[in-house]
């Protein structure tokens, strides 16, 4: 293979690729209709400093409330059960093991947790535009399913302390995400895959709650 060849591969990779407009707009349509989905969940969280890895499996349920905000219920069984609620600008994270829900309020962090909650979901085009720099990296094939794989970069000097790089791999057929990767500044990450995807399913209020026994205790770290 010529010198010519070799550097032609890469290009003709590159041109084959999908415009970022293009995606934007297909993930645009998607926000349009979404309400709500229900997945089972795989997170990957990786440790810099010690370079380990820790995986928790469960399901997740997610429901939009109006225009911006979402509310968000994660039941993570594996290794061990812990669930979070994320509504009202609140956190609350139930342990059943030891019958506790710690109690964090967002504040004005909550409406970046939605915007991380939607991510892909219930953003629309503009909103992605405006909080990011957004360019395609290439098309993979992600669980059995056709990706275009997306690279934001947050615009905010704020957001920069929390994520520094966000990566989605699109369904071609959906507009919807497959997988999510956040890179933390300390060089920590999380790794979300979701599976078994069901967009607006029937979800009501009563589904975005916590079943807590009558002798919980709640807790409030920030307090």
């Amino acid at each position: 293979m010529t010198v010519c060849q070799c550097l032609a591969v890469p290009l003709i990779l590159f041109l084959s690729l999908p415009s970022t407009q293009s995606v934007l707009e297909r993930m645009d349509r998607a926000a349009a209709a979404f309400h709500g989905m229900t997945a089972s969940v795989r997170h990957v969280t990786h440790t810099a400093v010690i370079n380990d890895d820790s995986t928790e499996t469960g399901a997740v349920k997610m429901r939009k409330v109006r225009a911006g905000e979402v509310e968000g219920l994660i039941d993570f069984t594996s290794p061990d059960r812990k669930i979070y609620l994320f509504k009202g600008r609140k956190a609350q994270i139930y342990t059943p093991a030891s019958k506790t829900v710690q109690v964090y309020d967002l504040g004005k962090h909550g409406e970046q947790l939605d915007q991380f909650l939607m991510i892909g979901f219930g953003t629309a085009k503009e909103e992605l535009q405006r909080g990011y720099d957004i360019s395609v990296l290439s098309q993979d094939t992600v669980g059995g399913q056709a990706t275009t794989h997306l690279q934001l970069i947050p615009r905010s000097k704020e957001a920069l302390n929390y994520v520094k790089r966000m990566d989605l791999w699109i369904s071609d057929a959906t507009g919807y995400p497959v997988q999510e990767k956040l890179l933390q500044p300390s060089g920590d990450s999380l790794l979300v895959v979701y599976d078994e995807v069901k967009i607006n399913p029937p979800l009501s209020e009563a589904d975005m709650k916590l079943d807590l026994p009558k002798d919980v205790n709640f807790l409030y770290p920030q307090k």
